[in-house]
């Protein structure tokens, strides 16, 4: 039970994001061109929602957010909904 998901960023200098969270063992990475930038253990949060934030880009520099939102209720075993920002616009929802 695994949520994974990845997406491009920048038009020039073009870099891959890719998200994995498994909701088994609570284990989540985001990776950008294979480096992880994020690296966390989740297990019995009461947050709703967390937000990650991270610059993308070495001269055509972008700010990305990914937002995870679990349910309230079984939200380590239901899939989680995850919002992408881009330099502050929503761009797709997973």
């Amino acid at each position: 039970m695994d949520d994974d998901f990845w997406f491009d960023v920048g038009h020039q200098e073009r870099h891959r994001v890719e998200f994995s969270f498994s909701r088994w063992w609570g284990g989540l990475k985001i990776k950008v061109d294979g480096s992880v930038v994020v690296s966390e253990r989740l297990m019995f949060s009461l947050r709703l929602t967390r937000r990650y934030e991270f610059t993308v880009g070495q001269v055509e520099k972008h700010l990305v957010a990914i937002e995870k939102k679990r349910a309230p209720l079984f939200g380590g075993i239901l899939p989680s909904t995850y919002r992408v920002f881009i330099d502050g616009q929503h761009v797709q929802t997973f």
